[in-house]
């Protein structure tokens, strides 16, 4: 008898062992895949770079400046988006890149965005195992967490276009899919998931502002829906709960955002004019690291679901199903764009297909897990694998081969300008040079260059933008040399010695609700702003020298150290909740 049952132990001791040897051997071949990439754009010491790759790369350039001083990132971009100090990292949300920006901030600023981004996709794949293992088989988990940041959206900002917002929230999309269906079908107060919810909001209104409303109307109509059909109020309670601490953590943003916002800004372009992707066009038009459209991975498991539905699972199916419908309604033309465009932040989604169905590669996976059982999930999970390793490798390949043919280094010293949609090989020199014109936009700048502003608040005028991209100083109506300096706080002009000026009117923005210290030779000067948002000098004499510099309220310092306190209990308290609840139910 004692043989027996030490024959069954050693064997499932066996089986065991060989289990996690091939969890083992799946985290290792997704690590060398990464590492080998990595190691590759490292030595060539550049990134591909069109589209909104210059828009992030910048806004890392400026957090990086502002460690380096060690100070606190600003809000507006002097060593970036042509020196104007328009107000983009101020208004674009950035502070889950602070803590990736400055553990590799010894690095050159091109090694520095390499590394970053392979970091997001590393701890894409982490976050989601762990999320996903603690409700299903551990070997699956590795397969989907494998899948997952090989394909859609984490492969494209890992590959070709970086989108560093989305990117950190992707990171988070599992456990942000089971906190929102477990809050959606809660039967009481529950501490865990409020203070769950709180800590995951909080990180993607840390990453993309936009992204919060978008997940707050997915759970609001579900818990609308659950509260008319089923009269459930917990969903609303612990939801209204959570806000409230989101409230709290999410301080910084929300001060820096009214603050700014209050002297009146330009949009984001195509406000009010939302671009919809047509339903057929998400199937039609998908790729394997899709954007705007179903990841090829995305509609392969759907099918295979659907055509397999176990209606015996048909109740833990659904709420899953539920959430995937909502985001392909809402990111097609299925939804009534045509009024909803018209609604206050609405108005501001730009494209459905980028703002919702982004995120529609995780729950897929999920409906897979829980339609299946865990030996036929894993072949299939086997076969996918497999073919999403040789698919982002030949993705890879095919691109910066691609690149290394028919893209031009960029390093800052080249004589031609950049036009908004070329595509270059960026190296570190070339990040804020003067010949990009990528980064002049007009989103987030003073009101007054309203006039100068086409193309559905995507371009300015060809007048405005050679004053922003040539740093034209006007003096009496005039444009005059000048040489500029700059750092993360502020830009200085130096003139060639100006006896008397009427006026002199600088390439800087200038926001009313803002307090800048302007000095000629050193000296304070008052300044007023100009019928164009910039800052002008009236009446000034013998002008060798005028120096603008910003720095944020010390109210602001103050507001993040508070904002981290909360969320470091916040922390604390979920930890201890989450090592003592075990989940009951998928």
């Amino acid at each position: 008898m004692k043989i027996i049952i030490y024959n069954i132990f050693f064997k499932e001791m066996i089986e065991v062992n060989a289990k996690y040897k091939r969890i083992f051997g799946i985290h290792l071949v997704f690590l060398v895949i990464v590492s080998i990439a990595t190691y590759i754009d490292f030595k060539s010491n550049y990134i591909i770079s069109g589209f909104d790759t210059f828009f992030h790369v910048e806004r890392v350039y400026e957090i990086r400046s502002a460690f380096k001083a060690g100070s606190f990132p600003g809000w507006l971009n002097f060593m970036t988006f042509h020196h104007v100090g328009q107000a983009i990292n101020g208004m674009y949300p950035d502070i889950s890149l602070w803590p990736l920006v400055y553990i590799t901030n010894k690095l050159n600023p091109i090694h520095q965005v390499i590394i970053i981004r392979s970091l997001i996709l590393i701890l894409t794949f982490f976050v989601s195992y762990i999320s996903i293992s603690k409700r299903f088989d551990k070997e699956n988990a590795s397969y989907v967490s494998a899948i997952y940041a090989l394909s859609g959206m984490c492969l494209r900002s890992f590959n070709s276009e970086l989108q560093l917002g989305t990117a950190i929230i992707l990171i988070f999309l599992f456990p942000i899919v089971f906190n929102v269906k477990d809050i959606i079908y809660s039967e009481k107060v529950d501490i865990r998931l409020i203070l769950n919810m709180a800590l995951l909001c909080t990180v993607v209104i840390y990453s993309h502002l936009m992204s919060i409303f978008v997940l707050y109307v997915i759970v609001g109509i579900s818990i609308i829906v659950r509260l008319i059909c089923h009269k459930k109020i917990y969903p609303i309670i612990n939801m209204l709960m959570s806000s409230l601490f989101l409230t709290a953590t999410s301080l910084p943003i929300l001060y820096r955002y009214y603050i700014i916002s209050k002297a009146g800004i330009q949009p984001a372009y195509s406000k009010g004019n939302v671009a919809t992707v047509k339903f057929i066009d998400i199937f039609s038009s998908a790729e394997w690291s899709s954007r705007a459209s179903l990841s090829i991975v995305t509609i392969i498991l759907l099918f295979i679901v659907i055509s397999n539905f176990r209606v015996k699972k048909v109740n833990l199916l659904l709420p899953y199903l539920y959430g995937e419908i909502i985001l392909i309604v809402l990111g097609t033309n299925l939804a009534p764009w045509s009024i909803l465009q018209n609604m206050p932040l609405f108005d501001s989604i730009q494209n459905t297909g980028w703002r919702f169905i982004i995120f529609s590669g995780a729950i897929p996976f999920i409906l897979l897990l829980v339609n299946f059982s865990e030996k036929s999930s894993r072949k299939i999970l086997k076969i996918l694998f497999i073919i999403a390793i040789l698919t982002s490798v030949n993705e890879y390949y095919s691109f910066h081969g691609s690149a290394r043919k028919n893209m031009a280094i960029f390093s800052g010293d080249n004589n031609k300008i950049l036009g908004a949609e070329d595509w270059v090989r960026l190296k570190s020199t070339g990040i804020n040079s003067d010949k990009l014109t990528r980064d002049i936009i007009p989103d987030y700048a003073p009101n007054q260059i309203d006039s100068k502003v086409f193309a559905n608040g995507s371009t300015l005028s060809d007048d405005l933008q050679n004053r922003i991209r040539y740093n034209q100083v006007k003096m009496n109506g005039k444009n005059v040399t000048t040489t500029k300096e700059y750092t993360y706080e502020g830009i200085s002009f130096n003139f060639n010695n100006i006896k008397s000026a009427s006026s002199i009117e600088l390439p800087v923005y200038g926001y009313k609700t803002l307090n800048y210290h302007v000095t000629v030779n050193g000296k304070n000067v008052p300044y007023t702003i100009s019928n164009l948002g910039f800052i002008e000098l009236n009446n000034i004499r013998k002008i060798k020298n005028v120096k603008i510099e910003y720095l944020y309220p010390k109210m602001y310092k103050y507001i993040i150290y508070f904002s981290t306190i909360i969320i470091l209990i916040l922390s604390g308290i979920s930890i201890f909740y989450f090592r003592s609840t075990k989940y009951k139910y998928i």
